[in-house]
């Protein structure tokens, strides 16, 4: 089969699920051919991985590549795996998206074997870092952080492999205790309400964490579940024996804070204002914009990266065009910051400061005006959601009862602040993959307002 016609295959294949139906996903999958150079070092790679498996490797070069890195780590994830059970995956896809999930697999239609990996599994989440110093006392290193973005792709491929081995699933539900195993991811598709396949069940999702941690940290899962270990090795990979990719599995209860109610470690989690919200106005609302002169923190930065750029005070009002003011009211200024010292963003009280690298950060500088407008305000509504919480503590507490009380302050507003991007940045995603969140923030953020 020629390149064109596996294109055209690929693209019929991927025409089901109301969230993958945009034009830019199927652009996005169609580029990857399209813009593929014989001298390009990184498609050299992916051709090569294709060629060797069977397996096409696609991203969108216009938002996220593949770095030779993680096309590395794929190909190591690749070698170590039988043949019988890389067979069920066909295309293994880097998206575009900035949400923080970790790996989709989508079983409609024709869409069978097509694993998309998420921003979250090469950019672990802060929760997930706060969680991995808590149960080590140090932070991951890069290597381990590479062996965790193994561990997820194994995982999102065991989801094809589960629905075109349906008998050997069964056999599982048969031979395993489910409920005894750590599932948990984090992050606004959580893990258990992830869409994987039709007729998707928890246990589906048992063994496949039970397969990645298999080819991951395989002595962790023999001494969690050695009738785990034992069905895997001997039903999913045929007999053969994984080494272990130096993934060092997390403590899902393990925490950095003292009182679990409330604080992080960091200081990240401001008390709550006991004055109430701000008052919502009459008419439209806009907050007060601004600009910081930061000093020598700007000094070398390009001229034109010391005043706010015009397409991002653009960006500002078409989002407050369309934000309900009970949510919007809450934050009370917007400042700009030329500065590379700092994160993205960063807020307090009722203010939100945006930096440099909100708008001119150098892995995103190439994207076009629409691209990187999208980006900031994903951004912008990051820190926003953090504002509204600060006027509005009774939300966090409805957040905790609803969806895990025993979660801290700090990890309900990570996980608050992804669902409220994605709410507004891929809301037919959210509601496909987690219908609870998606209506609690219509509910409790927006009043209703759906984007």
């Amino acid at each position: 089969m020629n390149r064109l016609a596996l294109v055209l295959t690929i693209l019929l294949a991927l025409s089901a699920p109301a969230w993958s139906q945009s034009g830019s996903y199927l652009d996005a999958v169609y580029q990857v051919y399209d813009n593929a150079s014989d001298t390009d070092p990184l498609e050299t790679l992916k051709n090569s991985i294709r060629d060797q498996f069977e397996i096409e490797i696609a991203d969108d070069p216009d938002v996220h590549r593949w770095s030779e890195d993680w096309l590395n780590a794929t190909k190591t994830v690749l070698t170590a795996l039988p043949a019988s059970f890389r067979a069920a995956t066909r295309m293994i896809y880097l998206e575009p998206s900035n949400l923080d999930f970790e790996v989709k697999y989508n079983g409609y239609n024709d869409q069978h074997g097509i694993v998309q990996m998420g921003h979250g599994s090469m950019y672990p989440s802060s929760v997930y870092v706060s969680k991995f110093k808590a149960t080590y006392n140090r932070l991951p290193t890069s290597a381990e952080k590479i062996a965790r973005f193994k561990y997820i792709l194994a995982r999102g491929m065991a989801y094809s492999f589960i629905q075109e081995n349906p008998d050997i699933f069964k056999a599982y539900g048969q031979t395993i205790t489910y409920g005894d195993y750590p599932t948990k991811v984090y992050g606004p598709g959580a893990e258990a309400n992830m869409v994987v396949l039709p007729g998707k069940t928890p246990l589906m999702i048992d063994l496949a964490f039970a397969i990645g941690e298999y080819c991951a940290a395989p002595s962790s899962l023999q001494k969690k579940s050695k009738d785990r270990f034992d069905f895997v090795k001997a039903h999913v990979m045929g007999g053969t024996a994984i080494s272990g990719w130096d993934y060092k599995p997390i403590d899902d209860s393990a925490s950095n804070t003292t009182d679990p109610g409330n604080d992080d470690p960091g200081n990240n989690v401001e008390v709550p204002t006991a004055s109430g919200a701000p008052e919502i106005p009459d008419g439209d609302y806009m907050p007060i914009v601004t600009e910081v002169d930061v000093g020598t923190a700007a000094a070398n930065l390009p001229t034109e990266w010391k005043t706010a750029p015009d397409l991002l005070k653009s960006a500002i009002a078409e989002l407050f065009e369309v934000l309900p003011k009970f949510f919007s009211t809450c934050t009370q200024a917007i400042a700009y910051m030329p500065t590379t010292d700092t994160e993205t963003a960063f807020s307090a009280e009722g203010f939100v400061f945006i930096t440099q690298n909100s708008w001119f950060m150098s892995s995103f500088v190439d994207l076009d005006d629409a691209a990187r407008g999208k980006r900031f305000k994903e951004i912008l509504m990051r820190e926003m959601a953090l504002r509204f919480l600060y006027f509005h503590p009774e939300v966090t507490q409805k957040w905790k009862d609803t969806f895990d009380k025993t979660q801290s302050s700090y990890d309900a507003y990570i996980d608050m602040q992804q669902a409220v991007v994605g709410y507004f940045a891929a809301p037919a995603w959210l509601k496909q993959v987690n219908q609870a969140r998606y209506n609690f923030i219509k509910t409790e953020f927006m009043q209703g307002k759906e984007f």
